[in-house]
């Protein structure tokens, strides 16, 4: 950015954004929070007198809100003593720390119910690896209470420390889902929290003066933003990296990139403290030696867990205290449910007589092995109801199928209007995200006690259940292994609601023999957390090595070899049966072959004589290299991203998005069947125009009425050309302000996958933006992609962009909103409430409220964004 306008800036701060000490009339003696934040990053040469321990639970209460000083003291119940001083002894000068800590206290409490650690939890935090800010593993069994402890570990990463963070979940939901949870504490502690997830992102971001930031990333966002940071020289700015879910470093690619970017952390000097936590974890000698981490384990569980296995009517229980394996399933009970005998063929696993046992009186969670599967049994379980449920919690879930129906503007599908009134729904990849954020919602308000779900469930947010119901020993066709049984399980046991949680597995004979290896024989296993970089081709050691050179990080052989070595590969060569010189030969060879990385010779001094020059080869990147690791663009597809961009911009058609979105699918979509028909009648209601993106591909009628009705057509058209072209044209819809029920009913895909489509979209656009800055050629798609990728990121119209950024808004509101003549932020933020209530139909007092506070934020927050911008390109100009 070249040119501020500092007079806008300071006018758009002023109206909004009022300045804390504005709040706190009545303090003289209690500094405010930056005031005891930027005393805390100074050496003090003068010493504190400790707090006296009696009065560590009283505190002078400052409360940032519009409330008033409370000038005496007040009894704090949300941490106990023992908490408070262990973690007061850091804190300089030590005066200022109950005020900040009573803060989060207040803050877990009122948004978490949290008003008292853990003993465990108390250890945790007690280590010297965390005291001493070292690499930390730690394991506890799900809904144990791992998360808050990371979460305070990052707190005081932020306001004591003074340096960011970064948090790495497993899913995009997940990190939208913590992204809300976290906000308020942002807001009160006066931090950034930015989401790194799908298209969000700013790579590398803005360098911050005053507050500090907290990334939220998914582990492909994180590899992205950690290169970013590297590039420019700032991870001196990262004071932790916790990484949730660390077991998913043996799973497949993902766990790949994870092992590669915490290699490349391990590398850097200073580097940051590395946190992982997970519920099961196995070879924790290699991750241990991996991070050279300090290890922590803890069998707690809040609530007890009872583990049993079905087998017809007969309920067996696991008792993993037996040492004689055969005795391991002991005999429980018979399921009384009465089944009539048509009953029995419609549900002969009885899955129904084990829901039953705990709703409508608890809650209940059944993971399904497929999707489709998951509709079914929801439909299954209403279909045994009796009616007088429908009288249970009636008015609230008439409220959610209200808002079911408002969000999806106007439809619902008929399985959901059917099982809700019940308190039944299902919940898999298929919903849209404001549908599976509701119902999530609903369940854990107990408006909703049986939820059907897929495995990824047991992965994402934390919705816990009185009892768990595994429907099938298999996730899709593939038997269940011990650690996806460990997430599932562990979401069984409400804490403060049930003193036990209960976990039942149906089976049948066929699979017993299996499931008991699963359940006893794997659970010993010390195999599972597996290096994958040298899997697929070692695709993902030739990105860690193109990685490592474009960073400069890495530039000899020698240097190259000492990265592999490590690895967590290198820990588990042996075992693997890899030889870490063959694979970086062979790697290199591949990255020069590919024009990806080039080598050179070049005159240095040697280390021995230090006069004498010798020759050495250095590796460097190639511009398509560098493009490469910019965009997070796969290796093998880097060439293939380049001839297409090139192409596309010969005969780039702007007459309307339909081109561009074309351009910006990618290339790795999932397989599809392609609904000629639809694309013949959505054709024929095109213009002249928007039919010329189909000549571009030497597409026309003759040749889609041809394929429709499944004869050979003259023109050959290849199949991934024609599949990116058939879902430009989906997307296309919703640009038109369709909404996903119509577009999915026309094109008779599911709406959540549609969805999810927009969002591989954006990414992908995303990749090309930063892919495209290496090449002066690709200058049109640095003007063309910011705005559209904003686009692809809310589905949506130029016309109501301004206002989608707001959370929580959906796009009829916002078309609501811009009919009312609301059409920018600043415009919604100027606004007083109860106009906004009046211009706006049926819009509720409370939302109006919020809509305003929120626009206040984000306009704050733009501001913001522009003076730390403009800090950042005067700095160090004198």
């Amino acid at each position: 950015m070249d040119d501020f306008d500092f007079d806008l800036i300071d006018e758009l701060c002023s109206s909004f954004c009022t300045p804390r000490t504005s709040q706190k009339t009545n303090e003289t003696n209690t500094p405010s929070v930056n005031e005891s934040l930027s005393l805390s990053i100074q050496k003090r040469t003068s010493t504190c007198n400790p707090l006296d321990s009696s009065k560590i639970k009283k505190v002078c209460l400052s409360d940032v809100s519009n409330r008033s000083i409370v000038d005496e003291y007040d009894e704090i119940s949300t941490l106990d003593e023992s908490t408070l001083q262990m973690l007061c002894e850091e804190w300089e000068p030590r005066s200022q720390f109950p005020t900040l800590l009573t803060r989060v206290a207040d803050l877990l409490e009122k948004y978490r119910n949290i008003q008292s650690f853990h003993n465990w939890q108390k250890k945790c935090l007690d280590l010297p690896a965390r005291r001493k800010n070292q690499n930390l593993i730690y394991t506890l069994p799900t809904s144990g209470g791992k998360t808050l402890v990371a979460e305070i570990m990052m707190l005081n990463c932020l306001l004591h420390r003074r340096l960011d963070a970064i948090f790495i979940l497993p899913f995009v939901a997940v990190v939208q889902e913590k992204v809300r949870s976290l906000q308020p504490f942002a807001d009160e502690l006066d931090f950034h929290l930015e989401e790194y997830a799908a298209s969000k992102g700013r790579y590398p971001p803005i360098k911050r003066r005053m507050k500090r930031s907290l990334y939220v990333c998914t582990i492909e966002k994180a590899n992205s933003l950690i290169n970013s940071l590297i590039e420019n020289n700032r991870m001196v700015e990262i004071g932790i990296v916790v990484v949730d879910e660390l077991h998913m470093i043996g799973e497949g690619q993902r766990g790949a990139i994870l092992e590669s970017l915490l290699t490349k952390i391990r590398l850097l000097k200073p580097q940051p403290q590395i946190v992982g936590m997970s519920a099961t974890l196995a070879n924790i000698d290699d991750l241990l030696n991996f991070l050279d981490a300090q290890f922590y384990e803890e069998r707690f569980r809040p609530v007890e867990l009872e583990e049993y296995v079905k087998v017809n009517d007969m309920v067996y229980k696991i008792d993993r205290n037996k040492a004689n394996h055969n005795d391991e399933l002991i005999e429980h009970r018979r399921l009384d449910f009465k089944y009539t005998k048509q009953n029995l063929l419609n549900d002969p696993d009885r899955v129904v007589g084990l829901v039953s046992e705990v709703i409508p009186k608890d809650s209940c969670l059944v993971f399904c092995p497929s999707k489709i599967n998951c509709e079914n049994v929801a439909r299954l379980i209403i279909s045994f109801m009796p009616e007088k449920l429908l009288e249970d919690n009636r008015e609230k879930r008439s409220i959610l199928l209200e808002t079911l129906v408002e969000v999806n503007e106007g439809d619902l599908c008929d399985t959901l209007k059917a099982a809700i009134p019940y308190g039944v729904a299902y919940h898999h990849s298929g919903l849209t995200g404001d549908e599976r954020q509701l119902i999530e919602e609903a369940f854990l308000d107990g408006i909703l006690t049986c939820l059907t779900c897929t495995s990824t469930l047991s992965t994402g947010v934390n919705l816990p259940a009185k009892r768990v119901i595994l429907r099938s020993p298999y996730v899709g066709s593939h038997f269940l292994t011990f650690a996806q049984y460990k997430q599932m399980s562990g979401r069984a046991g409400r804490t403060g609601q049930s003193q036990t949680g209960e976990c039942f597995v149906i089976a049948h004979e066929r699979d017993m023999k299996q499931l008991r290896e699963m359940l006893f024989t794997m659970a010993d296993n010390n195999t599972g957390c597996d290096s994958h970089l040298a899997t697929n081709n070692s695709y993902a050691i030739k990105q860690l090595l193109l990685n490592a050179i474009s960073l400069r990080i890495c530039s000899t052989y020698e240097s190259l070899l000492n990265l592999l070595q490590k690895t967590l590969l290198a820990l588990q060569a042996d075992r693997l049966n890899v030889h870490l010189q063959s694979l970086l030969d062979e790697c290199l060879q591949y990255l020069i072959d590919a024009n990806i990385m080039r080598v050179k010779e070049v005159e240095q001094i040697s280390d021995d004589s230090h006069v004498e020059k010798v020759k050495r080869l250095l590796y460097e990147t190639t511009k398509l290299g560098k493009a490469t690791v910019e965009g997070s663009v796969d290796l093998g597809l880097a060439t293939s991203v380049y001839n297409h961009l090139a192409t596309s911009l010969i005969n780039m058609n702007l007459e309307n998005p339909l081109h561009l979105l074309y351009i910006t699918i990618p290339f790795d979509l999932p397989n599809m069947t392609i609904g000629f028909r639809q694309l013949v009648d959505r054709m024929q209601e095109m213009k002249i125009e928007e039919k010329l993106v189909f000549k571009l591909m030497d597409i026309d009628d003759t040749f889609l009425q041809k394929k429709a009705v499944g004869l050979p057509a003259q023109q050959k058209v290849s199949k991934e050309t024609m599949l990116r072209l058939y879902v430009a044209v989906i997307l296309y819809d919703l640009f038109k302000n369709k909404s996903f029920y119509d577009v999915a009913k026309f094109w008779d895909q599911p709406r959540g996958s549609i969805q999810n489509l927009f969002s591989q979209v954006a990414s992908f656009a995303t990749s090309i933006f930063y892919f495209s800055k290496s090449f002066d050629e690709f200058w049109p798609y640095q003007q063309l992609l910011p705005i559209f990728i904003q686009r692809l990121t809310f589905c949506t119209s130029l016309e109501i962009l301004p206002l989608m950024e707001i959370p929580g808004i959906k796009r009829s509101r916002a078309l609501q909103l811009i009919r009312a003549g609301y059409r920018t932020l600043r415009s919604l933020a100027k606004a007083q409430p109860d106009d906004l209530m009046k211009a706006v139909l049926n819009l509720p007092l409370r939302t109006a409220q919020i809509l305003v506070k929120h626009s206040k934020r984000l306009l704050c927050e733009q501001a913001e964004d522009l003076r730390d911008q403009a800090a950042a390109l005067v700095e160090n100009i004198e």
